[in-house]
């Protein structure tokens, strides 16, 4: 068949892999339904061809199963997604790094940081004022109970006093539908809105990060130089069993007592911050490559 033809996803989702073999060291992204990808050319193995495709405006080519391709002029658009915007519970009570309950809700506390600097430098700093103010070590939101743990509370509270949306909770597929034809909807809990936990984030990620301001990178150097800019850089690891909890955290700026691991002037693990099984304010290890992971993605809003 030839090559350079423009195809879309008509699978729900679609891995794309750096070679053509299905294994867990080949995964380098998972494309969603209706993405659009340049067929390159074929592989050895029929079922496979070799593509070219920008997500989340990242250029990047690999090799996908050609079953689940469809030509660009037959496929069927997905609904709009105008009108769609962010949403936050809202509660006149005080919600506080204290507090165990108000999880859906976000921080309220007097003189909590704001990232508003007017240079990189700046930004960087606060954004390491928020990490220390919010002392994910220590405050009883985020420190796991039981087999419980709050890592995208962190996280999103992290990018919340940043000024970057991140979901806490999202709409409603009804309420998304009403948002795109025009009409308006209230955020009501359970009706309306309903919490993402890490595995969902990565769905919203997928499907809305872009509307919001999120652009993928697949480069770990290009994430911490960003982070190290002033800008908000998440990671975010979606289970292969969908019944046991993902992972998301905050890729930060480095600072004089913790930096990034680097080889050859590239880095290998960014700098983390976590809540999670451990919590930490810096620190980090290469977590999303587990086989308890099937698909990853770094995200940095610019």
């Amino acid at each position: 068949m030839p090559t350079d033809q423009q195809y879309k996803i008509s699978a729900s989702s679609l891995n794309l892999r750096s070679e053509p073999i299905v294994a867990p060291r080949t995964l380098v992204a998972t494309l969603p339904h209706g993405h659009p990808v340049t067929k390159l050319d074929e592989a050895n193995d029929a079922n496979w061809w070799r593509i070219s495709t920008a997500l989340q405006g990242a250029s990047v080519e690999g090799f996908v199963n050609r079953n689940y391709l469809t030509l660009a002029s037959d496929f069927t658009e997905p609904p709009s997604q105008r009108g769609i915007r962010d949403v936050h519970l809202q509660t006149n009570d005080r919600i506080l790094r204290s507090q165990t309950g108000g999880r859906a809700f976000p921080l309220n506390e007097d003189g909590r940081p704001r990232r508003d600097g007017t240079t990189a430098a700046d930004r960087a700093g606060q954004l390491g004022d928020i990490i220390n103010w919010l002392r994910v070590d220590q405050s009883r939101r985020y420190l796991p109970v039981g087999g419980t743990t709050f890592c995208n509370i962190y996280a999103y509270d992290y990018c919340y006093l940043a000024g970057v949306y991140l979901p806490r909770v999202w709409w409603t597929r009804n309420a998304i539908a009403t948002l795109a034809s025009g009409g308006q909807v209230s955020p009501q809990y359970g009706t309306t809105v309903t919490e993402l936990n890490a595995n969902s984030i990565y769905n919203w990620f997928e499907e809305f990060g872009a509307n919001f301001g999120w652009l993928r990178t697949f480069d770990l150097t290009v994430l911490q130089d960003a982070a190290n800019a002033g800008k908000v850089c998440i990671i975010n690891g979606q289970r292969t069993d969908l019944n046991r909890p993902g992972h998301i955290c905050p890729v930060v700026p480095e600072v004089q007592s913790h930096a990034a691991v680097r080889r050859g002037g590239a880095v290998t693990t960014p700098l983390q911050s976590q809540a999670g099984a451990s919590n930490f304010r810096y620190g980090g290890r290469v977590w999303w490559t587990g086989a308890q992971f099937r698909r990853f993605a770094f995200w940095v809003h610019g």
